[in-house]
């Protein structure tokens, strides 16, 4: 395929036969299975199950009741679950990627998912790769492939190297050959692979006991009552009447309708704490969280890095960085916004200074090199880089040696990126960066130190968080020293035997990390982990019945995300991550973690009182009827009745219980799970 691309029919036929450029999505439900799949409810059968008798006893007003009861449930349910949907969309909407492909020897933007194989993509700095491909243009292109392998530095890449789907070019230009979109694409097998796990969570393992509970209890008290009125000499149509009578009576039809308000109500609660639950049971299972799992980057810390420690003459430093920076490193490109900020006109400094060649950073070099003009007369080499490299080059004296060895030291040691720079000025004649021409003789220029702040609200949340008896696991690809060092700004201690590495967890089956992690009180941290280690941790953290929320945005985070009950990224993650997800932060701040686990607390909380109202008033009627029976008394309601009571009279009562604001001291008590479990009886 030469540079003037497909032509447009070329690209109309190759997009019929291979289908739209878009990641395999678990089947979006219709309007009619969101609304049917509120039936799928333990107190829905139940109450199915008394309409049913009611029926086939001819009492169609009771029967038409409980069916109001079930419509409306079904009806609120439907409409919070459509509009968390809506804004879900909306969301993927204003997300939707534009892709610059040549087409007919003319480039133009199109949507992503209409680039086909064959087809020439231009990439620029801050693309993010549409498909995948072979590069046929690479102009110091490094790509950044921390989505599909958790690692941080980008790569460099050179024509026919691969590149994939949802990589980010972070500088540099090039373009791409695609071979390979959707499904067939890197990331579409991934995304195939996750499959939905279906997981019972919190409240419908409770309800489900509950109904279990409740139904076994209508069942032995109607038993009873029909076969005492029988010995007693009642007739059976009338012992009938009063056995349908008690069941009604001790089902409370109220609860479900009260559920459903309680979990909408949360719902809209946790979006203005800037926290999107995808459906009404997540917003209830936040409140059951034991141990949060997240990421440090981006959630603990703002997820830029800034300047936080000079050594060294900084005009000259500043000048330096802003000359000779190829910003193909996210250090490097808060080197150069720092140094825009320190100079003040960066247009004359920049004039003379052209650069003439240069070698890009490498692993093995460890240092950036450029050829700068100087004067008419003189050229200069301008290195950045790993700063005991380049000290080691340079010509300064042991006592200033000595205290930039300590130096270095000292700020690597508290977590810190570090940016050495060196020059050397070189005749008019050289025209050719060479490494063997910078081996000595540097004049050392200075030091920069970088760090990820923290978010300025993460430390009120871990205290919050510690206080509710909630456990912290913080996973990430950085050596354990820069977690640390994180951490410690937030107020967090973590003993070293609650310290994992990625290499320990790989050689581990999930129930041996399990037996690791078993008992352990406080934070833990995992460092160097890759992506699908987090799998095997919260599969392990399972395994200890703890109740698991997961921080995630890439797609190989899409299946620990799946497998945790609470599922959590934030809303700029891969359209992957999301379809895994069961909270989307809107801020990405980890304080909305907490907040949302907060008001599922609340949640579990107003749905008790709602319980253990509607209970204590159906044991009333029950023991009306049982008293009435015992001394030959005419029933003194009808089962119409008592719907007429649990629905309407209790109806009002109950659904201001379910806006009750939360109580005081709410996160001060430990997780759900260490106390009694929901009962029928509250």
């Amino acid at each position: 395929m030469s540079a003037q691309g497909l032509s447009a029919q070329e690209a109309r036929t190759l997009l019929a036969q291979f289908g739209p450029n878009s990641l395999p999505e678990k089947r979006q439900q219709s309007d009619a299975s969101i609304f049917l799949s509120q039936l799928k409810n333990p107190l829905v059968y139940v109450l199915i199950a008394a309409a049913f008798v009611t029926f086939i006893f001819q009492s169609k007003t009771d029967t038409l009741v409980i069916f109001v009861a079930i419509l409306l449930n079904t009806v609120l349910g439907f409409v919070q679950e459509r509009k968390a949907g809506r804004a879900l969309d909306a969301l993927k909407k204003m997300l939707q990627p534009i892709a610059t492909v040549v087409r007919d020897g003319i480039q133009v933007g199109i949507a992503a998912r209409e680039v086909v194989p064959g087809d020439w993509v231009v990439l620029n700095q801050g693309d993010r790769i549409c498909a995948d491909g072979r590069a046929v243009k690479a102009n110091r292109l490094h790509i950044s492939e921390a989505i599909l392998t958790g690692e941080s530095v980008p790569v460099q890449k050179l024509v026919d190297d691969m590149l994939y789907m949802g990589t980010i070019v972070v500088s540099g230009n090039g373009a791409m050959l695609v071979e390979k979109v959707g499904a067939q694409a890197q990331m579409g097998k991934i995304a195939g692979e996750v499959q939905s796990i279906s997981q019972e969570t919190p409240l419908k393992k409770q309800l489900a006991r509950f109904s279990k509970q409740l139904s076994v209890l209508v069942l032995a008290l109607t038993l009873f009552v029909f076969l005492a009125g029988l010995a007693l000499g009642k007739e059976p149509v009338e012992m009938f009447t009063t056995a349908v009578a008690l069941a009604v009576a001790a089902i409370p039809e109220g609860l479900l309708v009260g559920l459903t308000v309680i979990l909408a109500i949360g719902m809209q609660r946790i979006l203005k704490q800037k926290g999107l639950v995808r459906n009404l049971v997540s917003a209830e299972t936040l409140g059951d969280v034991t141990t949060i799992c997240t990421d440090k980057t981006g959630t603990l810390t703002l997820g830029e890095m800034r300047v936080v420690d000079v050594i060294g003459d900084e005009m000259a430093i500043a000048k330096q960085v802003l000359i000779a920076n190829d910003r193909d490193d996210p250090i490097v490109v808060a080197a150069w916004e720092w140094a825009n900020e320190k100079l003040e006109d960066t247009r004359q400094i920049l004039e003379g200074h052209w650069q003439i060649d240069s070698i890009p950073f490498s692993s093995a070099h460890r240092v950036f090199v450029s050829l700068n003009r100087l004067t008419d007369h003189q050229r200069v080499f301008y290195l950045n880089g790993a700063p005991e490299e380049l000290l080691a080059r340079s010509t300064v004296t042991q006592a200033e040696r000595e205290f930039l060895h300590q130096k270095i030291e000292e700020l690597s040691s508290q977590g810190k990126r570090l940016l050495g720079l060196a020059q050397k000025v070189v005749p008019h004649s050289v025209d050719k960066a060479d490494y063997r021409l910078v081996e000595k003789d540097l004049a050392w220029v200075g030091l920069l130190a970088f760090s990820d702040p923290v978010r300025p609200d993460v430390k009120a949340a871990l205290v919050k968080a510690r206080d509710a008896g909630i456990k912290l696991a913080v996973i990430t690809g950085d050596y354990s020293r820069t977690a640390i060092f994180v951490m410690r700004q937030l107020g967090l201690r973590v003993e070293q035997s609650h310290i994992m590495l990625g290499k320990e967890i790989e050689h581990l089956s999930v129930g041996e990390l399990a037996a690791r992690l078993k008992g352990l009180v406080g934070t833990m941290l995992f460092a160097r982990t890759s992506p699908d280690q987090k799998l095997k941790i919260v599969s392990a953290l399972k395994l200890n019945n703890e109740v698991v929320a997961m921080t995630g945005d890439g797609v190989n985070d899409a299946p620990a995300l799946a497998k945790a009950d609470i599922g959590i990224v934030v809303g700029e993650a891969t359209e992957v991550a999301k379809e895994s997800a069961d909270l989307i932060l809107l801020d990405s701040s980890f304080s909305t973690i907490v907040a949302a686990i907060e008001e599922g607390r609340g949640i579990f909380d107003n749905i008790r009182k709602v319980l253990l109202y509607l209970m204590s008033d159906a044991f009333q009627i029950i023991v009306a009827v049982f008293l009435s029976l015992i001394l030959k008394y005419p029933l003194p309601v009808s089962a119409a009745q008592v719907l007429w009571i649990n629905l309407v009279s209790d109806g009002f009562p109950d659904l201001a219980l379910t806006v009750d604001p939360k109580r005081k001291g709410l996160m001060l008590a430990p997780p759900r799970r260490v106390r009694p479990p929901l009962r029928f009886w509250a």
